[in-house]
């Protein structure tokens, strides 16, 4: 009797448990969304920037981007509205800008092409404020560089704020010696990287980024610093730089020529040190001299030579079909420090001809000086006869001398460029 009670109460209870819980899943919950503007650094609004909101989920005890996605598009003033969200937990992270229908999101899944990393978003997301609320992002590849938030159910937050940045990046041509290009090819990429003043901090990687039809290629970096490039494809082989990777500082004529099996230019390891730390007499390891070294951001090609003074540097570079280097920005500057930094050298700046009227030797305008703060070696001679300068051992700067200058007697090298132009100044 009392097992016959036992049951039909469990029975009962069974019965009440599954009619709520049908009921729960009838009750859709509301859905949710949000809007707002999408902006660079300065608050400019970004146009037509193309995410992705992905659900989270729990892998292996941790939250991770689901497959599915939903991809949204803000509008030509960066405006953007997201609705019709059945999900919280979500992740808002950069898509290549690219049509929306390429990612097909009906079929519940990221191409492949774009979850191996072939297809990349030129940008990434900074931050996202929500009212007094700023999520920062803390750099994770492997999820796209993602940041995570959730929305309650049915809620609609307006005002929302996200912040993007373009990527680092390199651009390139691969082309054969009789210079077609090598198209629709997969490289073999060994990346090695150098920190742009902690000349000490190094690391090393691969990549496989393919060529387009044209041979051109683009290749994301996470890490501002200078870098050399390796490519490989079947039995050929070529290499670049240095050269320095940093924002609003991006080589984009970077050519490289596949004529066989060649060693690629590396960095001396642990060698080169801080402006700081160079004194003279203590030199970094430089290329060989008389060789040409091309600096990748720009094309050009330099090399070091030795000299008696500004005037005989200057009738060398005629000999070259060349000129005394012109610094015309910081990145220059820094790559010229590195590769060929140590002692003393002339460039080409010069006020001969009309005092205080700095010009280069080549002709360009100066855009760019690094003067030196303290000079570093006495020199009697009033401003007026200080006419030639040097590039220092001390942090690069340069310092304007005059022959009586103790500098003017060491400095016995210098750098010249070959870029289209040749020595005018004087001649």
């Amino acid at each position: 009797m009392n097992q016959t009670y036992t049951t039909s109460k469990l029975i009962g209870i069974t019965l009440i448990l599954l009619s709520v819980v049908t009921g729960i899943e009838a009750v859709e919950e509301p859905l949710s969304g949000f809007s707002g503007e999408v902006v660079d650094l300065k608050g400019k609004g970004v146009a037509n920037f193309t995410f992705a909101i992905q659900p989270m989920r729990l892998y292996n005890g941790s939250l991770v981007p689901d497959d599915e996605f939903l991809p949204w598009r803000a509008d030509a003033t960066g405006a953007f509205t997201v609705s019709d969200l059945q999900f919280s937990l979500i992740q808002l992270s950069a898509l290549p800008d690219i049509p929306l229908d390429v990612f097909d999101p009906e079929k519940g899944k990221i191409p492949l092409e774009f979850r191996h990393r072939r297809i990349e978003s030129d940008k990434k997301v900074i931050s996202i404020q929500i009212g007094a609320v700023t999520l920062f992002n803390m750099g994770n590849p492997d999820f796209y560089e993602g940041l995570t938030f959730a929305l309650k159910p049915g809620e609609n937050i307006e005002n929302v704020r996200v912040i993007v940045k373009p990527r680092l990046r390199i651009r390139g041509r691969v082309v054969y010696a009789d210079g077609v290009p090598l198209a629709n090819a997969e490289l073999d990429f060994d990346m090695g990287w150098r920190h742009e003043t902690r000349l000490n901090y190094t690391g090393n990687s691969g990549a496989h980024p393919s060529t387009d039809a044209d041979g051109y290629f683009v290749q994301y970096v996470d890490k501002p610093g200078f870098y050399t490039l390796s490519v490989e494809h079947n039995d050929l082989s070529a290499g670049a730089g240095p050269f320095l990777i940093k924002d609003d500082v991006q080589p984009e004529k970077i050519i490289f020529t596949l004529e066989g099996k060649v060693d690629v230019i590396k960095l001396p390891p642990k060698k080169i040190k801080t402006a700081g730390e160079i004194k003279l007499g203590e030199p970094s390891t430089p290329p060989a001299e008389g060789v040409w070294v091309i600096n990748p951001a720009n094309g050009h090609a330099y090399k070091r030579i030795q000299c008696e003074d500004w005037h005989d540097a200057q009738r060398k570079a005629v000999e070259e079909g060349a000129h005394l280097v012109s610094i015309n920005d910081e990145s220059e500057q820094h790559w010229v420090q590195v590769i060929f930094g140590g002692q003393p050298f002339w460039i080409g700046l010069t006020d001969a001809e009309e005092e205080g009227e700095w010009q280069w030797d080549s002709g360009e305008p100066v855009t760019y000086t690094n003067w030196v703060i303290h000079p570093i070696a006495r020199d009697k001679s009033p401003d007026t006869e200080k006419d030639y300068v040097v590039f220092t051992f001390i942090r690069g700067e340069w310092q304007a001398i005059s022959p009586e200058s103790l500098l003017w007697q060491v400095a016995k090298q210098a750098v010249i460029e070959k870029d289209g132009l040749v020595s005018t100044i004087g001649r």
